[in-house]
């Protein structure tokens, strides 16, 4: 389990943000993180979360992070998101 202030550190270090949110879901393994950065201008929603994943790379090879589940936006996206969006998941874990 890594905490999610360590989370947060190494996705601001690797990953210009504009907007960042880490959620521990269930126990801290579960991790739900909401990042806005102009490092994703012009990139797919793959290419996106392949960046987030990159960073965290490491966490998730060891199981501190089991699941993370990724909402991912640039400014532009996030200012046509923003007045609608939900922190929901979809499921319960």
């Amino acid at each position: 389990m890594i905490p999610i202030l360590e989370i947060e550190r190494k996705i601001k270090e690797k990953i210009k943000t504009i907007h960042l949110e880490v959620i521990d879901l269930r126990g801290g393994d579960h991790i739900q993180a909401i990042v806005v950065s102009p490092d994703f201008e012009n990139k797919t929603l793959v290419e996106q979360h392949k960046i987030v994943y990159d960073v965290l790379q490491n966490e998730m090879k060891t199981n501190e992070i089991h699941a993370l589940t990724l909402k991912t936006y640039s400014p532009a996206q996030w200012q046509k998101i923003k007045p609608t969006f939900s922190r929901d998941i979809g499921h319960n874990i």
